[in-house]
């Protein structure tokens, strides 16, 4: 009777593993041949757009401000409380499909001027045309504006004193630098 049965455990043994080494291979823990390809093909190449603000050097001097004393006059000798304005043009570089940029300047100046060592602080507001027409606040500038003139209207205002300096007595006779007015293009992110 053991013959039997070791007969029996033997062929069992022998068809379990035939079956373990059979579900093996089909289930993937041995090695499996498969087939692939690829190509390459060339995707052809792109170009960067750009953006640029180039000064057309003819900043019209500087003149006392609408509204003001002497309103429309040249400035010749300022006074702390004048208001002065001067316009300068830009040349737009756009180029981008999906390009847009606003225009800024900023809104407080320091001015140094000779003699060295006196400085003041000035508000500043300015107001844009663009090919001729006023931009609005918050118009951007796109690649459809490519090559138009941007102007800048700038008007500077001469502190006329403050609470921690009330007599100004250091502007007198001073020659304020004023050509650190700048005008920046900030492009918008075309993906917010």
């Amino acid at each position: 009777m053991d013959g039997e049965r070791d007969t029996y455990m033997n062929k069992t043994g022998k068809g379990l593993m035939a079956a373990a080494a059979a579900a093996l291979l089909i289930g993937g823990a041995g090695t499996l041949a498969y087939w692939t390809a690829e190509a390459a093909v060339d995707g052809g190449s792109i170009t960067a757009g750009s953006l640029t603000l180039t000064p057309n050097d003819d900043c019209t001097g500087w003149l006392y401000a609408d509204g003001s004393a002497s309103a429309g006059s040249p400035v010749t000798a300022f006074v702390p409380g004048d208001v002065v304005t001067a316009t300068c043009s830009f040349t737009v570089g756009a180029e981008g499909d999906n390009l847009a940029a606003t225009v800024d300047a900023p809104d407080m100046l320091t001015f140094t001027s000779a003699p060295a060592g006196t400085t003041f602080t000035a508000g500043v507001d300015a107001s844009y045309t663009l090919g001729g027409a006023a931009l609005a606040d918050g118009a951007t500038i796109t690649d459809a504006n490519d090559g138009e003139v941007l102007a800048a209207t700038f008007e500077v205002a001469i502190p006329f004193g403050d609470t921690t300096a009330v007599n100004t007595n250091d502007m007198q006779g001073i020659t304020a630098t004023l050509d650190s007015l700048t005008v920046t293009l900030t492009q918008a992110d075309p993906n917010p």
